[in-house]
């Protein structure tokens, strides 16, 4: 979930209902929004509040963490499809550098998760591109549908530039456990993260915090080795995971 999407929503809620007569309600992530006592000039002020400061809208007939889940899946979809560029060639390690890194291995089968733009696509060989946010990518889907979708260990390799980078500790966790289950025995997931810096147009974008401590921790979680961990350019991280 995006914690800072929820903590805009539950902190306009708990405002609307900080009178003495609503201290019996209780708000937290089940709670039914519209199911609450309000006025329609409370409510109104509350959904347009939302609006305005995320620039989306949803339906608020839902509990509140569905309604972070739609609002964040609009915003990411605003931010990915009008706000972000590649900066492919500015890389030293994920940039195109790592097209002969990886057709070095004549691999069968690569995935791109959050393949953006899809600018990978012809130069490795074989690579299949995953996006839910923009059109260009082979499948718009999140690696978790996809993963439910496909045959465990179809790849050799499995990039990841920035894509998993977003929310809780547990979605991290969840999509690396997807790439795993993808990933053929002796193959390697190549990384690149940010430790947390927020971009200056999408404030309300949740990027994870990566650290070496995070890298180390999912590797063990999963079962993994790194075999690479260097700082890349822009203040990103380069790490890449290898299956045992």
């Amino acid at each position: 979930m995006n914690t800072k999407i929820f903590d805009l929503v539950n902190k306009k809620l708990q405002f609307s209902f900080n009178l003495p007569k609503y201290d019996n309600i209780s708000i937290n992530k089940d709670t039914a929004i519209t199911e609450l006592p309000w006025t329609s000039a409370r409510y109104d002020k509350f959904t347009e509040s939302i609006n305005n400061t995320l620039g989306v809208t949803t339906n608020y007939n839902n509990s509140l963490e569905n309604v972070v889940n739609d609002l964040d899946n609009k915003y990411m979809n605003w931010f990915f499809g009008e706000v972000w560029k590649p900066k492919t060639d500015e890389y030293i390690y994920t940039g195109w550098t790592l097209v002969d890194t990886i057709n070095k291995q004549n691999p069968d089968a690569v995935l791109d998760v959050g393949c953006g733009y899809n600018q990978f696509k012809g130069r490795i060989q074989n690579l299949v591109g995953l996006d839910p946010y923009n059109s260009h990518s082979d499948y718009q889907v999140d690696i978790l549908e996809y993963a439910k979708a496909c045959e465990p260990q179809t790849y050799d390799a499995i990039i990841a530039l920035g894509s998993i980078n977003f929310n809780s500790e547990q979605d991290i966790s969840d999509r690396i456990g997807a790439c795993v289950k993808l990933l053929k025995p002796k193959g390697k997931i190549y990384f690149r993260v940010n430790p947390g810096i927020q971009h200056e147009k999408g404030p309300w974008v949740d990027v994870f915090p990566w650290s070496f401590e995070f890298a180390v921790k999912f590797a063990k979680q999963y079962q993994l080795n790194i075999d690479t961990y260097k700082k890349d350019s822009n203040n990103r991280i380069y790490f890449v995971y290898h299956s045992k």
